[in-house]
């Protein structure tokens, strides 16, 4: 049965969709980390945090996207094009996540601790039970609209032969010479996926602060 273009659409907007979820995950992973190491490390690992977090925030997606995968075969390194895609955007956006977290934590009144440890805390214990809710409260809008940033830039991907909303897009107004439609159809897409995450973040960010 010959596919539609509305549903060959739908299948390159689940497969966005799921791309953009493996990268949050693993970018979101690696960002708390990042966060924990240049707030809580021996200072020499903080430097090397905060300098990857500089260096990695001042380099184009698409640089070390198109760089990183066509230069691993040289080093006998070789990825699958959606693998390779996850592990550099979630590199990449782990330096945003960072600075997400990395702010929650520094936004909790240092009092909290203190709190904690007047009724028998130890560190561990004081910072799962005290202080990560109060940030993870502080860290949801930032979150989500860094989250919007890598659905859409999941696009990228079709740069290395990846397949997803955008390549969709492309084929279909190369096939049928309709361009402006083809691309107001990727617009569409795109929007109704982010749509759902920036009113969250706008609700989250109003009712943080009421």
């Amino acid at each position: 049965m010959k596919l539609t273009v509305l549903t060959y659409m739908a299948w390159g907007a689940s497969v966005t969709v799921m791309l953009a979820a493996a990268v949050i995950l693993l970018s979101s992973v690696l960002g708390m980390g990042l966060a924990l190491t240049r707030l809580y490390a021996w200072p020499p690992l903080r430097v090397l945090a905060a300098g990857y977090a500089l260096i990695t925030r001042g380099i184009p997606l698409l640089v070390l996207l198109i760089g990183c995968y066509f230069s691993l075969p040289y080093l006998g390194v070789t990825l699958p094009v959606y693998a390779a895609a996850i592990v550099v955007m979630g590199f990449y956006f782990a330096a945003y996540m960072g600075e997400v977290f990395r702010g929650a934590l520094m936004a909790v009144p240092r009092t909290q601790w203190d709190a904690g440890r007047s009724v028998g805390f130890r560190s561990l214990q004081n910072f799962g039970i005290v202080i990560l809710p109060q940030a993870r409260r502080l860290c949801v809008a930032p979150f989500l609209n860094t989250s919007l940033s890598v659905v859409k830039n999941t696009s990228l991907i079709s740069a290395i032969g990846g397949w997803e909303l955008f390549s969709t897009g492309r084929e279909i107004g190369e096939r049928t010479g309709e361009l402006m439609p083809a691309y107001l159809g990727v617009a569409a897409g795109y929007y109704l996926i982010c749509f759902p995450l920036a009113r969250l973040a706008s609700y989250v960010e109003r009712h943080s602060h009421a």
